[in-house]
Protein backbone atom coordinates (compact mmCIF):
# COMPACT_ATOMS: atom_id res chain seq x y z
CA UNK A 1 0.00 0.00 0.00
CA UNK A 2 3.16 2.49 1.06
CA UNK A 3 4.66 1.43 -2.67
CA UNK A 4 1.26 2.26 -4.14
CA UNK A 5 1.06 5.58 -2.74
CA UNK A 6 4.65 6.47 -3.33
CA UNK A 7 4.00 5.46 -6.93
CA UNK A 8 0.77 8.12 -7.03
CA UNK A 9 3.06 10.89 -5.51
CA UNK A 10 5.61 10.62 -8.19
CA UNK A 11 3.26 10.51 -10.97
CA UNK A 12 1.51 13.80 -9.56
CA UNK A 13 5.31 15.15 -9.14
CA UNK A 14 5.99 14.18 -12.37
CA UNK A 15 2.59 16.06 -14.20
CA UNK A 16 3.00 19.17 -11.80
CA UNK A 17 6.98 19.04 -13.35
CA UNK A 18 5.87 18.36 -17.01
CA UNK A 19 3.52 21.29 -17.00
CA UNK A 20 6.53 23.53 -15.65
CA UNK A 21 8.83 22.70 -18.13
CA UNK A 22 7.18 22.84 -20.82
CA UNK A 23 5.77 26.60 -19.68
CA UNK A 24 8.01 28.88 -21.04
CA UNK A 25 9.37 32.53 -20.43
CA UNK A 26 9.83 34.94 -22.68
CA UNK A 27 11.65 38.13 -23.37
CA UNK A 28 10.54 41.59 -24.20
CA UNK A 29 13.61 44.25 -24.27
CA UNK A 30 13.44 48.04 -25.72
CA UNK A 31 15.30 49.12 -28.68
CA UNK A 32 15.56 52.76 -28.24
CA UNK A 33 11.52 53.58 -27.82
CA UNK A 34 10.83 50.47 -29.37
CA UNK A 35 9.27 47.43 -27.70
CA UNK A 36 11.20 44.23 -29.50
CA UNK A 37 9.33 42.04 -30.46
CA UNK A 38 6.69 44.57 -31.32
CA UNK A 39 3.69 41.28 -31.07
CA UNK A 40 4.88 38.62 -29.00
CA UNK A 41 2.51 35.45 -29.27
CA UNK A 42 2.96 32.32 -26.55
CA UNK A 43 0.92 29.55 -25.17
CA UNK A 44 -1.58 29.93 -22.20
CA UNK A 45 0.71 29.22 -18.79
CA UNK A 46 3.74 31.51 -20.20
CA UNK A 47 5.56 34.05 -18.23
CA UNK A 48 6.65 36.94 -19.45
CA UNK A 49 9.75 38.96 -19.05
CA UNK A 50 10.49 42.79 -19.57
CA UNK A 51 14.20 43.18 -19.56
CA UNK A 52 14.10 47.37 -20.35
CA UNK A 53 16.17 49.84 -19.67
CA UNK A 54 15.30 52.45 -16.63
CA UNK A 55 13.02 54.79 -18.32
CA UNK A 56 10.74 52.62 -19.36
CA UNK A 57 8.32 50.74 -18.00
CA UNK A 58 5.09 48.24 -19.80
CA UNK A 59 1.71 48.98 -18.32
CA UNK A 60 -1.56 46.92 -19.61
CA UNK A 61 -3.98 48.68 -21.76
CA UNK A 62 -7.38 48.63 -23.36
CA UNK A 63 -6.93 48.21 -27.29
CA UNK A 64 -9.09 51.63 -27.47
CA UNK A 65 -6.17 52.77 -25.17
CA UNK A 66 -3.52 51.29 -27.17
CA UNK A 67 -4.87 52.56 -30.41
CA UNK A 68 -5.33 56.67 -29.31
CA UNK A 69 -1.19 55.73 -27.87
CA UNK A 70 -2.78 56.56 -24.02
CA UNK A 71 -1.84 55.36 -20.86
CA UNK A 72 -4.99 54.81 -19.18
CA UNK A 73 -4.00 51.81 -17.13
CA UNK A 74 -6.55 48.45 -17.91
CA UNK A 75 -8.22 47.21 -14.65
CA UNK A 76 -6.93 44.18 -13.08
CA UNK A 77 -4.09 44.30 -16.21
CA UNK A 78 -0.45 44.09 -15.59
CA UNK A 79 2.29 46.42 -15.16
CA UNK A 80 6.07 46.52 -14.43
CA UNK A 81 8.10 49.12 -12.71
CA UNK A 82 10.55 50.96 -14.75
CA UNK A 83 13.63 48.32 -15.67
CA UNK A 84 10.69 46.00 -16.26
CA UNK A 85 9.95 42.57 -14.29
CA UNK A 86 8.11 39.65 -14.33
CA UNK A 87 5.04 39.06 -15.72
CA UNK A 88 3.18 35.67 -14.29
CA UNK A 89 0.43 33.54 -15.98
CA UNK A 90 -2.14 34.76 -14.17
CA UNK A 91 -2.05 37.76 -15.95
CA UNK A 92 -1.41 36.58 -19.47
CA UNK A 93 -4.70 35.09 -19.59
CA UNK A 94 -6.04 33.34 -23.21
CA UNK A 95 -6.66 36.61 -26.08
CA UNK A 96 -4.61 39.53 -26.83
CA UNK A 97 -2.74 42.04 -23.93
CA UNK A 98 -1.85 45.30 -25.61
CA UNK A 99 0.65 47.08 -23.19
CA UNK A 100 2.17 50.83 -23.39
CA UNK A 101 5.78 52.51 -22.17
CA UNK A 102 3.75 54.98 -19.54
CA UNK A 103 6.16 57.94 -20.74
CA UNK A 104 6.67 57.41 -24.25
CA UNK A 105 3.01 55.97 -25.24
CA UNK A 106 1.86 59.30 -26.86
CA UNK A 107 5.32 58.75 -29.42
CA UNK A 108 3.43 54.86 -30.12
CA UNK A 109 6.07 53.43 -27.74
CA UNK A 110 3.57 50.28 -27.45
CA UNK A 111 3.34 46.28 -28.08
CA UNK A 112 1.09 43.06 -27.60
CA UNK A 113 1.53 39.76 -26.46
CA UNK A 114 -1.09 37.61 -27.66
CA UNK A 115 -1.91 34.17 -25.65
CA UNK A 116 -3.02 31.37 -27.05
CA UNK A 117 -4.26 28.62 -25.52
CA UNK A 118 -2.78 25.01 -27.57
CA UNK A 119 -5.32 22.36 -25.28
CA UNK A 120 -7.98 23.23 -27.77
CA UNK A 121 -11.73 24.02 -27.53
CA UNK A 122 -12.78 20.39 -26.64
CA UNK A 123 -10.30 20.21 -23.24
CA UNK A 124 -11.47 23.28 -22.31
CA UNK A 125 -15.30 21.70 -22.42
CA UNK A 126 -14.65 18.61 -20.73
CA UNK A 127 -12.95 21.26 -18.03
CA UNK A 128 -15.77 23.48 -17.35
CA UNK A 129 -18.72 20.84 -17.25
CA UNK A 130 -17.10 18.41 -15.07
CA UNK A 131 -15.74 18.48 -11.49
CA UNK A 132 -14.47 15.79 -9.55
CA UNK A 133 -13.97 16.00 -5.66
CA UNK A 134 -12.14 14.60 -3.84
CA UNK A 135 -9.44 13.89 -5.87
CA UNK A 136 -7.28 11.65 -4.82
CA UNK A 137 -9.77 10.41 -3.02
CA UNK A 138 -10.21 6.68 -1.05
CA UNK A 139 -13.66 5.58 -1.71
CA UNK A 140 -16.30 8.12 -3.04
CA UNK A 141 -15.81 10.53 -5.74
CA UNK A 142 -18.10 13.51 -6.34
CA UNK A 143 -19.14 14.34 -9.98
CA UNK A 144 -20.59 17.34 -10.47
CA UNK A 145 -21.49 18.28 -14.39
CA UNK A 146 -23.41 20.97 -16.66
CA UNK A 147 -27.13 20.34 -17.03
CA UNK A 148 -26.44 19.28 -20.50
CA UNK A 149 -23.99 16.18 -19.59
CA UNK A 150 -26.36 15.07 -16.92
CA UNK A 151 -27.52 11.20 -18.20
CA UNK A 152 -24.24 11.10 -19.69
CA UNK A 153 -22.35 7.63 -19.41
CA UNK A 154 -19.22 7.42 -17.87
CA UNK A 155 -16.40 4.87 -17.70
CA UNK A 156 -12.83 5.08 -15.60
CA UNK A 157 -10.07 3.25 -17.35
CA UNK A 158 -6.87 2.13 -16.25
CA UNK A 159 -3.54 2.65 -17.54
CA UNK A 160 -3.80 0.23 -20.55
CA UNK A 161 -7.55 1.68 -21.59
CA UNK A 162 -9.30 -0.95 -20.24
CA UNK A 163 -12.79 -0.27 -18.26
CA UNK A 164 -12.96 -0.58 -14.57
CA UNK A 165 -15.81 0.78 -13.94
CA UNK A 166 -18.70 2.40 -16.15
CA UNK A 167 -22.43 3.92 -15.55
CA UNK A 168 -24.41 6.73 -15.53
CA UNK A 169 -24.52 10.49 -14.37
CA UNK A 170 -28.32 10.39 -13.42
CA UNK A 171 -27.63 14.16 -11.99
CA UNK A 172 -25.94 16.84 -11.78
CA UNK A 173 -24.20 16.22 -9.19
CA UNK A 174 -23.59 12.15 -8.47
CA UNK A 175 -21.80 10.18 -6.60
CA UNK A 176 -19.12 7.31 -7.92
CA UNK A 177 -18.32 4.35 -5.45
CA UNK A 178 -14.03 3.24 -5.83
CA UNK A 179 -14.49 1.08 -3.16
CA UNK A 180 -14.03 -1.74 -5.19
CA UNK A 181 -11.37 -0.05 -7.29
CA UNK A 182 -7.77 -1.05 -6.87
CA UNK A 183 -5.38 2.26 -5.90
CA UNK A 184 -3.94 3.79 -8.88
CA UNK A 185 -3.75 6.24 -11.28
CA UNK A 186 -7.42 6.32 -13.43
CA UNK A 187 -8.66 8.41 -16.40
CA UNK A 188 -12.63 9.10 -15.92
CA UNK A 189 -13.64 10.05 -19.33
CA UNK A 190 -17.56 10.83 -20.73
CA UNK A 191 -19.56 10.22 -23.87
CA UNK A 192 -19.98 13.23 -25.39
CA UNK A 193 -16.76 14.65 -25.56
CA UNK A 194 -14.68 11.75 -26.90
CA UNK A 195 -10.59 11.76 -26.71
CA UNK A 196 -10.11 13.57 -23.23
CA UNK A 197 -10.27 12.35 -19.58
CA UNK A 198 -9.89 13.75 -16.59
CA UNK A 199 -7.07 11.97 -14.04
CA UNK A 200 -8.08 10.47 -10.87
CA UNK A 201 -5.67 9.04 -8.15
CA UNK A 202 -7.49 6.37 -6.09
CA UNK A 203 -5.04 5.52 -2.82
Amino acid sequence: MNQMKTKILLFISFLLLSNLISAKTWVIANAGFTFSPVTLTINLGDSVMFDLSSSHDALEVSEATWLANGNTALAGGFSTPFGGGLVLPESLTEGTHFYVCVPHAAGGMKGKIIVQNTTGVIVNLLNSNVTIFPNPSRDVINVKVNNTFAGSVYSLTDQTGRVILEGRLENETNLVNLTDVTSGIYHFQLSGIKGQSITVVKY
